[in-house]
């Protein structure tokens, strides 16, 4: 071949890389990858203060800064149950309770002119309904349980009886607990005869424990019941002072087991102060569970 025509050839062969290479380095300025694994050009780092491009064109627009996620909750390992017992006489303290938005179990005695409405409002609302059970105290009949209450006289089988027509009139009743009967929960028999209906439908017993030598909550456990014991008893009438210590021991003892049983009698000083110690015990880590989630 002449090597004019070789001299021409090697000519457009140069043409063609130069070509090659200039689209390249043109895709690698405009930020597209080099394809021949170089750039000869830096690009310049973009600074907060670059100007903005002046007439009609609009100015680029500033990058978001990125969010971390929140972290997530803590997983707490503290269970406080709270239990508001004597209910079904008056409105005033369902009413202060329906207002917390925590879960609280309400206990409600039978036979009282609102123990079915509020039991039913309860239901309704997604809050655990107990029967307050009426039983029979020590020092009867200067303490009285009140009506539909449970006595000693009576046979296992009446008592089954009135336990059963209590728990019917009731919409939404989950489970049971103790009003008075520190007598009557210390009698084996007779706590066996009374619990066995629970049994049958299902329901949780928690012992009030209004006896240290109460047998219930051994005699709930034997028949394969759901139940547990209050750790704290609250009482309006020792007062604000002994009020705010009794709620305070029912955060600690949360912390200190992993999880509690308060029984609080109805009051509305009683809620107002359970209010304000909602707060304090989810900042020390302390949640508030339904009661059925801390019965064995």
């Amino acid at each position: 071949m002449p090597a004019g025509v070789w001299k021409a050839l090697a000519g457009v062969i140069v043409a063609l890389l130069l070509a090659v290479i200039a689209l390249d380095q043109w895709q690698a300025r405009q930020g597209e990858p080099s394809l021949l694994g170089f750039s000869l050009f830096t690009a310049a780092p973009a600074t907060q203060g670059a100007p903005r491009a002046s007439g009609s064109a609009k100015a680029p627009r500033p990058l978001q800064p990125t969010l971390s996620p929140a972290p997530p909750p803590t997983a707490s390992t503290s269970r406080l149950a709270v239990i508001v017992d004597g209910l079904g006489s008056r409105r005033d303290v369902f009413d202060l309770l329906k207002d917390l938005g925590r879960p609280v179990a309400v206990a409600i005695l039978p036979d009282l002119p609102l123990s079915q409405e509020i039991a039913g409002e309860a239901a309704r609302l997604g809050m655990e309904v107990l029967l307050d059970l009426p039983m029979e105290p020590y020092r009867y009949p200067e303490l009285d349980p009140g009506p539909g209450a449970l006595m000693m006289a009576m046979d296992p089988a009446t008592a089954a009886r009135i336990l059963t027509k209590h728990l019917m009139a009731l919409p939404g009743v989950m489970g049971v607990t103790n009003h008075m009967g520190s007598r009557m929960t210390e009698d084996r028999a007779r706590m066996r005869a009374v619990l066995e209906p629970l049994r049958t439908r299902r329901l949780l017993f928690v012992d009030a424990l209004t006896s240290n030598l109460s047998v219930g909550y051994d005699e709930a456990t034997a028949l394969g019941l759901r139940a547990g014991r209050r750790q704290v008893a609250i009482d309006a009438s020792a007062g604000e002072d002994a009020l705010r210590a009794r709620w305070e021991e029912a955060g600690r003892l949360a912390v200190n087991r992993g999880e509690a049983i308060a029984l609080a009698h109805g009051h509305p000083l009683t809620i107002r102060l359970l209010k304000e110690y909602i707060p304090r015990w989810e900042t020390a880590g302390v949640r508030m569970v339904p009661v059925s989630h801390v019965v064995r």
